[in-house]
This record gives C-alpha cells, structure tokens and sequence, in this order.
C-alpha cells in the first residue's frame, strides 16, 4: 500500500487491515511515496517526517511492515520492479482506493501496472465502485471496507485551524505532528 501518508490516519489503517483479512495476506507493506507526480512538493511534507510517523503508526501492528522507496524511482511501475526483485517468492498485490479509479489511466505505464500486478480496490467513502468507462480496471479486485471518512488534507486543515485530530491519527503520529509542528502553516 502506497502512497504520500501526509499524515497517514485511522483510515489508512483501517483500510489495510480490512483489505489484509480479505485477501487473506501474510502482511502489508506501507510504502511512502517520496515524491508524488500528482501534487506540488508545497504540498507534500519532507520524506523523512511522512516516514516516521508511518513507521510510529504501524509500531503497533507486528503484521504491517514499512518499506522504503528507493530514492530514484519515480513511478508506481519503478516501485513494482523494486519489490517483484525484492520479494520474489510472494504474490504481491497492489492496493488503490476507489477515490484513484478515475486517475489510474493518468498514471505513467498503467496498462503494465496492470498486467505485471493483481489490483486490489478499497471503497473509500464518497467513491464509487464504478470502473464504467476504464475498461484496464474491470478485472480488479474490489473489497468493502468499514467506512472511516477522513483525509489527509482534512487532518492538515484541522491543525491549523487549531481543532482536535485526536482518534483521526493514532496518538503516535499526532504526537509527532505537534512535537515537530507540522501542518500549522498553510
């Protein structure tokens, strides 16, 4: 499971255990982005804060495991190349939430995403389903998840807005968040 975790939250979490269990997997692996070809760096905070607070969030879960990401990969198909080295003898699979279905076809290399990785997709709330008119996700996995609505960009605009994010992160990542000051300024 990718992506920028700026901050990661509850729902992050949620989303990765309930996909977990369904898939039946040994674990997952977080895997923060360092650069994200979709947001401006203004928006996107500094690697090594989004990764500790990955690693404090999933401290407390011996089955979710941290991965870096390699400093020149660029692209989803980079990171796939990366682990199908590194973890040969497992099945990896991709997890996307339905809030990307629309974008994937944006994504660089996606038709080879799809033939090189089965993809699973987690409802997000507000998101559909819906692959109608993005004939490359049909054959993806599809899975419900308990909804938990909450975003990253919701949490960053709560701490500056000086409102509690108290049980939208776990208590590790909102420790980090204050201690460090993270998304006071806009």
């Amino acid at each position: 499971m990718g992506g920028t975790f700026n901050p990661v939250h509850m729902g992050h979490l949620v989303m990765a255990e309930a996909v977990m269990h369904s898939v039946e997997a040994d674990g997952m692996i977080f895997i923060p982005a360092r650069l994200h070809p979709f947001k401006p760096d203004n928006h996107v905070n500094n690697y090594d804060q989004r990764r500790e607070m990955v690693r404090a969030a999933l401290s407390s879960n011996h089955r979710f495991v941290l991965e870096d990401s390699p400093p020149d990969l660029q692209y989803t198909i980079d990171l796939i190349d990366y682990l199908q080295g590194k973890y040969t003898a497992v099945e990896l699979l991709l997890i996307i939430g339905s809030d990307l279905v629309e974008e994937f076809e944006s994504w660089h290399k996606y038709e080879e995403i799809v033939d090189r990785i089965k993809i699973v997709i987690a409802a997000r709330p507000g998101y559909s389903f819906n692959t109608a008119g993005n004939d490359v996700l049909k054959g993806a996995e599809r899975i419900m998840i308990p909804q938990y609505d909450v975003s990253s960009c919701d949490i960053r605009e709560r701490v500056r807005s000086r409102m509690s994010i108290k049980y939208m992160v776990p208590a590790e990542v909102e420790k980090i968040i204050y201690q460090e000051g993270l998304y006071v300024k806009g």
